[in-house]
């Protein structure tokens, strides 16, 4: 639950060359987004294979075609990634460790803004545009804050603090309902638990 922003697509001209011999829109896109991330000051790792040191990337990038970028833009929003495979498609960096090439769920990166603010999103989004009209033109967005589509910073604004209350209630809800649970239940009888309370509590005023 919360705000999150989905993104997939395919580089220009997609090449993976050897860096410092070959120049591409991988190579490009990885500078930029880091002179970028040098001036605001975010924090990022440069995702490259390297023939001559197989612990860098880790093992499991190892016989992978991917490189690209990961960074934090807040300590509220999840890492951005921009990490490509051989044929330069976006891979979603989290699925990374557990590549599967014809998986198309690994295709989707999505990056929760939700405890960040409003301003954060608007920040990712106005990346994402410059991104899609610089080096992937078939990106496709789905922005759950609405942003990408109508560029309303009050739509925004509403969706950010509407959902903050709903998950500010839920935890004040289990947390006054503590005792219902125990260290013995399984899963799905925490999942029954937590449904029952929040229909109990968060629905009762419609069926009054």
């Amino acid at each position: 639950m919360g705000i999150t922003i989905h993104y997939k697509g395919r580089i220009n001209d997609p090449v993976l060359p050897v860096r410092n011999t070959q120049t591409g829109n991988i190579d490009r896109l990885i500078d930029e987004i880091s002179d970028i991330c040098e001036d605001m000051r975010w924090e990022y790792t440069i995702i490259e294979k390297d023939e001559n040191d197989i612990d860098h990337p880790p093992r499991l990038l190892v016989g992978q075609a991917v490189k690209g970028i990961v960074f934090s833009i807040h300590e509220g929003c999840e890492p951005v990634g921009f990490i490509f495979d051989k044929k330069g498609y976006l891979r979603s960096p989290i699925s990374i460790p557990f590549y599967e090439e014809n998986d198309k769920h690994q295709l989707v990166v999505s990056v929760k803004t939700q405890f960040s603010s409003p301003d954060i999103h608007i920040v990712l989004i106005k990346l994402l545009r410059y991104i899609k009209s610089k080096y992937i033109e078939n990106l496709e967005v789905i922005d759950e804050g609405e942003y990408w589509e109508t560029s309303n910073k009050e739509r925004l604004k509403y969706l950010f603090d509407f959902l903050n209350e709903k998950l500010n209630m839920i935890g004040d809800i289990l947390k006054e309902n503590k005792t219902n649970f125990s260290e013995s239940d399984s899963p799905e009888q925490i999942a029954d638990k937590v449904e029952k309370l929040l229909l109990k509590y968060m629905f009762k005023n419609k069926k009054e």
